[in-house]
Parts: structure tokens; C-alpha cells; sequence
């Protein structure tokens, strides 16, 4: 058995779905393979997705990275606060990375595959064992508008000790290893018959479009209540567990069902900020898609630019959000969209890991 670590962010739901994606694929593809799970924001949902491998899969709690800070109430971030979280968190790089150091040499590991904490991919280039970044982004990126220069030169200096870096759709960065490949979109399995079932429940007598509205998990708006999509006529809507609404056409996703990816499916429309994870399910559910315009973000702007690219979605900006319905209007323009599943080119990601982790010695 070879032992690969793997390193997922710490922000929200969508590094935490996609790679769980990889991994069932992986385990499904090489049973001499056994994995390390290092994370700790959603740690519960990816052990419970995860639970059919048993000790193939091990589970690790451990701060991985900082991502996002947003201001209170607000989809925007809040520069001073992650500038002064981003500032702590490498005031301890150097006790954090001996400590991944450590880890790495104690379980034999062989190699790090990170989506997309610097954390694993550092300490893998200090042991010399490959590390394999899977992402659209890199926090260096992402943070290139909102952090000081200073900070953004260490977070520099972390990426460019990868030994390998799958560009996922919408990637606008520069190369940060020789060896790179270009993928796709791809997504967890969707069940034909789970999306039937769930529409079947909330649409029985199919005369109501359903509108999966999804804003993350680490979000928190509480002025949602007051928003006009509510009112939409003929509407019936899904929302996570953490959005806070009282409407009697407003659905929760339940909260101990982990394949939410059947439920973007069974959306005919979903409206949600530019997250990679959501985005991709959603195109493999074959759902049209109404994307925020949050231009602050950087990681942002670069997903939007490749949808809007290829005609998969419309854009709404944030501030007209709080006034849209789904009218009759909007149907029409949705109906636009190109259709497009999700490239799942997983297998292509899957060999290229496969073949990694065998040249080790």
C-alpha cells in the first residue's frame, strides 16, 4: 500500500466536494492506495461521504489554510480582518510546516495532493516526496488585490515548490511548475434516480420551476429575507441549511444529506456566486445557471470570464440580486445557455496521480 496525504482548504463546501470526487476515483482506481485527509472545516461531511472506503481512508483535523474573510452581512471581503488572519497564520508557517513535516515522515507518505493549501505542498518539498496541486486558483492569486506585498511574496514562494498542477476551467494564473495539465469541469456522481425522487417531492404535479439558490456554507446574509426572488410566482426553492428564510415556498437542503450534488440537479435554475464546486455540479445536473457578478474577487472574475466565454450562464450584479424574480423574461434568457455537462475528465487526472505515485521509490 502506498500512502498519499491529502490536503483540502479550509473554505466552505466546494474544495471539500470536488475532492471527494478525486478521491472516491482514485480509491475506485488503485486499491494499493490508501489516503490521509487533512482538513477540519467540513471534516464531518467528508468522513460521512467517504465512510464505504473504511481504513483505506484516515482522517486528519487539522487548519489547512484561511481563506475568505467577508464583512458582516455581506458577500464582499473584509481586507483589514483577512489581512490580519493571513498575517497570524504565517507568523506561525515555520511551527505549522515541521509540523506537517513530521506527519509526512511518521505515515511514510509518498506523496501531497492539495486543493489547495500551501501547507502540504511546503512540507511535501521539504521531505522531497511530489506534491500535486488540483485547482482554479491558487490563494496567491486569489489574494493579489486584498493582501500586502510582503504576505503575498511568502504565499509565492509556498506554490512554487509543486511538483504538479491541474489547471481546473476558469484558471488565470501563471505556471507554477514546468509540469502542468489543463482540465475541465468535473463533479461528484450524479443519481438519475435520487434527482427524480427529489423532484418528484418538491414538484409533483410539474407546474413549478425549481430554483436552487445557493450562496456557500461560510456566508451569512441576513437581509435575505427581504428579497423579491421569494415572490416569484410558480417557484419552488432550495437553500442550505445555514440560509435563514421564512417563505412557505422555501425548502432546506437537510443537513445529513451529503450528496448535495443531486439536488443542484434537480434544479432547472441556479442562482449562486461564481464557486467552482456548485458551478460544476450544477453544469453536470444540466441546470441553467444565473451567477452573482462579484467582481472584488479575483478567483471570481476568472470563473465568470470563462462562463461567459463559452455562453453558460447570465449574470446578475449584487446589487440587483435583492430585486430579481424568476419571471417569464428570465426563463427565456436562461433557455439561451449552451448546454454543457461537466467535461468529468476525472480519469484524466486520476492516471496522471496514478503514475506520480508509482515513479516514487
Amino acid at each position: 500500500m502506498k500512502t498519499i496525504a491529502f490536503y483540502i482548504s479550509d473554505y466552505g463546501y466546494g474544495h471539500a466536494g470536488r475532492s471527494i470526487a478525486v478521491i472516491r476515483q482514485l480509491l475506485n482506481a488503485d486499491a494499493h492506495i490508501k489516503l490521509i485527509v487533512c482538513h477540519s472545516f467540513a471534516l464531518g461531511f467528508v468522513k460521512e461521504s467517504l465512510k464505504e472506503y473504511g481504513n483505506r481512508v484516515y482522517f486528519r483535523e487539522v487548519a489547512t489554510d484561511v481563506g475568505y474573510v467577508l464583512h458582516d452581512d455581506s458577500l464582499e471581503p473584509d481586507v483589514n480582518a483577512l489581512n490580519e488572519r493571513v498575517q497570524t497564520w504565517i507568523a506561525e508557517w515555520d511551527y505549522l510546516c515541521k509540523q506537517e513535516q513530521q506527519f509526512l515522515e511518521d505515515y511514510e507518505v509518498v506523496s501531497v495532493i492539495s486543493d489547495i493549501s500551501p501547507l502540504g505542498i511546503a512540507a511535501a518539498y521539504e521531505v522531497k516526496i511530489p506534491s500535486i496541486a488540483i485547482s482554479n486558483f491558487t490563494w496567491h492569486g486569489a489574494y493579489t488585490d486584498l493582501i500586502n506585498m510582503k504576505l503575498l511574496a511568502f504565499l509565492e514562494k509556498q506554490y512554487e515548490k509543486v511538483t504538479f498542477f491541474f489547471e481546473l476551467a476558469g484558471y488565470n494564473e501563471r505556471h507554477w511548475s514546468s509540469s502542468y495539465q489543463q482540465v475541465g469541469f468535473f463533479s461528484r456522481n450524479i443519481s438519475d434516480s435520487e434527482v427524480k425522487r427529489i423532484q418528484r417531492e418538491l414538484n409533483p404535479n410539474k407546474d413549478k420551476s425549481i430554483i436552487f439558490f445557493g450562496l456557500g456554507m461560510k456566508v451569512d446574509v441576513k437581509t435575505l429575507q427581504d428579497f423579491k426572488l421569494w415572490d416569484s410566482q410558480n417557484c419552488v426553492f432550495l437553500v442550505s441549511q445555514n440560509v435563514s428564510i421564512n417563505a412557505h415556498n422555501v425548502v432546506k437542503v437537510p443537513l445529513s444529506y451529503t450528496e448535495s450534488q443531486n439536488y443542484l440537479a434537480a434544479a432547472d435554475i441556479v442562482i449562486t456566486k461564481a464557486g467552482w464546486g456548485m458551478i460544476s455540479e450544477a453544469l453536470a445536473g444540466q441546470s441553467s445557471l444565473l451567477l452573482i457578478n462579484r467582481q472584488s474577487m479575483k478567483e471570481d472574475r476568472n470563473t465568470i470570464r470563462y462562463m461567459m466565454e463559452h455562453n453558460l450562464c447570465k449574470l446578475v450584479s449584487q446589487e440587483e440580486l435583492p430585486l430579481i424574480e424568476v419571471t417569464k423574461s428570465l426563463r427565456t434568457q436562461l433557455a439561451t445557455l449552451t448546454t454543457c455537462q461537466s467535461d468529468n475528465r476525472l480519469n484524466q487526472i486520476i492516471n496522471k496521480i496514478i503514475k506520480i505515485v508509482n515513479e516514487v521509490q
